[in-house]
């Protein structure tokens, strides 16, 4: 039977450390572009094509919002330097596989609810080729 691997114990990591509080990982929605190779002198009435260039995609972290979280800090300043910073997903632990990749931080927002925690997602523009080992 197939290894299966928990979602709990995952770990997003910077060269600085942990970001603390991860609730949720999404991503990289890694994709391909389309090219279109239709000419008019097709044989068919359907368009044909071939694979683009790939795009990266974004990662989303959801957390659970702390001002005072080293991590957190890091993350708002990397917005806005506008710099790029190493990633590492661990899936299910610190010694579990993982993805590597570089991201800028393109987006932060927050949720402050009435009866529950204040939370805050980041998106993360994967910036080159990611590395993943599955």
């Amino acid at each position: 039977m197939a290894a299966k691997t928990h979602g709990y114990r995952s770990i997003v990591a910077t060269s600085t450390g942990e970001i603390a509080s991860l609730r949720s990982v999404g991503g990289p929605d890694a994709t391909v572009n389309d090219v279109d190779t239709t000419t008019l002198d097709s044989s068919t009435n359907y368009r044909t094509f071939m694979p683009g260039l790939a795009v990266a995609g974004e990662m989303t972290l959801g957390m659970v919002y702390d001002p005072t979280a080293a991590s957190h800090t890091i993350l708002a300043e990397a917005m806005n330097n506008r710099t790029t910073k190493s990633f590492t997903v661990y899936h299910g632990s610190s010694t579990g596989d993982t993805d590597v990749f570089t991201a800028y931080v393109k987006g932060l927002s927050r949720e402050i609810p009435m009866d529950d925690v204040i939370t805050c997602d980041v998106t993360l523009k994967v910036a080159a080729t990611p590395g993943y080992t599955t």
